[in-house]
């Protein structure tokens, strides 16, 4: 947790002292636990928590985080659930303004905030959610004759920050924010907050901070950029231990489908880890190795749904012995490029059923 802080503080250093920062807790916090992040966050004193559906903004709610959270894509059947845990909506559509309008001029009674803040999610260039620019104007007069809510900000999603080929289009998606915002917020005679930077913006348009960043992956410890990457410390290790220690002679086959052989006398250890886990088949037979009392291991055979073998021939160890899925040594960056994937993807594929421990040392 101290690593997350400390990553926390780095990216705050490359913001001016006005700007703010939401955090991205969706998904379980990247897979990371949404609660225990989400409370260092809040002790942090970050402005917002960004958060996918309404599902997850009541559940931070229900353990007693206060901060302001923002729903990225609330379901229209769920915005008495927005009320009720006083969450923040994105508005992206047409459908989803006119029925949350409706929604509120209904149950204006249950309004725990009166006018209640909305987010306009603007359309640049990602073609995922937001109002086309050329419904803007129309939307501003919609929301402008409704008292009873307020933009509380716009904004848009920048699709290839990390990716240099793309600048020039990046640079349009800045260009058009900047425009179409702009003219939005000038229907209103109140400040609208403005934010387009996700964590690999802030490093390389840091120029387009505007009122606020939304930090994700690059909390977590991982940017695409070598000199950022080196700035940012590791929040998670992935360990096991041996359930199971034995020596098979030459010939025996291991796991499911015979995969693994035993060309020798080999020595394979039992881990309780297995795909339902989140740990990708692919990574099979040898595609990846565990660290064993600071030795790697290699899978052997396939992995099973809870169980995966490790050939640990030649390397002291027991039943009992702790195991590094992925840590320090044998990183979640070469993890997915092994898959030919993220560390996005590797870390939200984590099972809930596998305990996390929260540490600040």
């Amino acid at each position: 947790m101290r690593n997350l802080e400390s990553n926390l503080n780095y990216f705050k250093s490359l913001l001016q002292p006005s700007t703010k920062i939401m955090v991205m807790v969706k998904a379980y916090s990247y897979g990371m636990g949404t609660f225990e992040i989400a409370n260092l966050l809040e002790k942090n004193n970050v402005d917002y928590l960004g958060v996918a559906n309404t599902f997850e903004g009541a559940e931070l709610r229900n353990v007693g985080i206060g901060l302001p959270i923002m729903v990225m894509n609330p379901e229209v059947e769920s915005f008495d659930l927005v009320i009720k845990h006083q969450l923040n909506p994105v508005i992206f559509s047409l459908k989803s303004l006119n029925v949350f309008l409706k929604y509120i001029e209904t149950n204006q009674h249950l309004l725990p905030i009166k006018p209640y803040p909305i987010n306009i999610k603007i359309e640049t260039g990602m073609n995922r959610l937001g109002f086309n620019i050329r419904d803007l104007e129309k939307v501003a007069e919609e929301i402008k004759s409704h008292p009873l809510v307020f933009v509380e900000s716009v904004f848009s999603h920048l699709s290839a920050a990390d990716e240099s080929q793309f600048d020039d289009f990046t640079n349009q998606q800045i260009q058009l924010f900047h425009q179409s915002a702009k003219k939005f917020c000038s229907t209103f005679d109140y400040p609208i907050l403005k934010h387009l930077l996700n964590s690999h913006g802030i490093v390389r348009f840091n120029n387009a901070q505007f009122d606020m960043v939304r930090l994700g992956i690059g909390i977590y410890g991982f940017s695409s950029d070598k000199e950022t990457q080196q700035n940012l410390l590791p929040v998670s290790t992935l360990t096991s231990k041996i359930s199971q220690f034995k020596t098979i002679p030459k010939g025996d086959t291991v796991g499911y489908g015979r995969a693994g052989k035993a060309t020798k006398e080999l020595s394979i250890a039992t881990i309780p880890l297995g795909y339902a886990d989140g740990l990708n088949r692919r990574l099979s037979n040898g595609n990846w190795s565990m660290m064993v009392n600071g030795k790697k291991a290699p899978i052997i055979g396939n992995i099973c749904m809870d169980m995966l073998m490790l050939d640990v021939t030649g390397i002291e160890c027991k039943a009992g012995d702790n195991v590094v899925v992925f840590g320090k040594d044998n990183t979640i960056v070469e993890m997915a490029e092994k898959l030919e994937t993220i560390p996005y993807e590797i870390l939200t594929t984590i099972s809930p059923r596998v305990n996390r421990i929260f540490s600040y040392n």
